[in-house]
């Protein structure tokens, strides 16, 4: 089911706020636009190209393959509570990466960032440039914090969250809690319960 649009946000739908050009910082360039319905397949093909081992980090178990179930949910993005960019190789027209943030159940200011970046392209800043731009757009939408999980032998996603000033949050198990401040909170934020689902790769 689609979601009405966030009644506190200003942003354009993804039709109309096409974000443009990323040159990283070797030198590559990648097309970055807004996640669409039309991404379906498109989505269910990259994670498919995805290595075991990424495959495993960003999902913590063996996912050869998406359910339907959920890529329903990947792509019923509203871009207010449920905001997804994509990055695609000019040359080749496939995905090579998506990030996305999703609005914590009763912390409405906060959002939870999940991030995959394929094999080929990882290492070269790709999915730190994407965060910035999904900074951007959570802070557009009256965000205050991003929050990640990630496993904890998951050391490249460590650095790369860290690098980026997310502090580390209380964690247990597996999975490490970060937080990154976007902006002074309206409120003071209820107690935080630790995701189950790594989020980076």
């Amino acid at each position: 089911m689609t979601r009405p649009p966030h009644p506190r946000s200003g942003v354009n739908s993804s039709s109309e706020a096409e974000i443009g050009r990323l040159t990283l910082r070797d030198g590559r360039v990648v097309d970055v636009r807004p996640l669409e319905g039309r991404d379906r397949e498109a989505l269910a093909a990259a994670v498919g190209r995805l290595s075991d081992q990424t495959r495993y980090l960003r999902f913590a178990t063996a996912k050869p393959q998406l359910t339907k179930r959920e890529l329903d949910f990947l792509v019923d993005v509203d871009h207010h509570r449920h905001e997804a960019i994509v990055a695609i190789d000019p040359t080749t027209r496939r995905g090579v990466a998506l990030v996305r943030y999703i609005e914590v159940p009763g912390e409405p200011d906060v959002a939870e960032i999940a991030a995959t970046v394929t094999d080929d392209w990882q290492g070269h800043g790709l999915g730190t440039a994407l965060l910035r731009q999904l900074a951007g757009r959570a802070r557009a939408n009256g965000y205050s914090a991003f929050r990640a999980s990630v496993l904890g032998s998951n050391r490249r996603s460590i650095a790369m969250l860290l690098a980026a000033g997310f502090a580390p949050l209380p964690s247990h198990g597996v999975l490490r809690e970060y937080e990154l401040a976007l902006a002074e909170p309206r409120a003071q934020a209820s107690t935080y319960s630790p995701s189950r689902m790594p989020v980076y790769s």
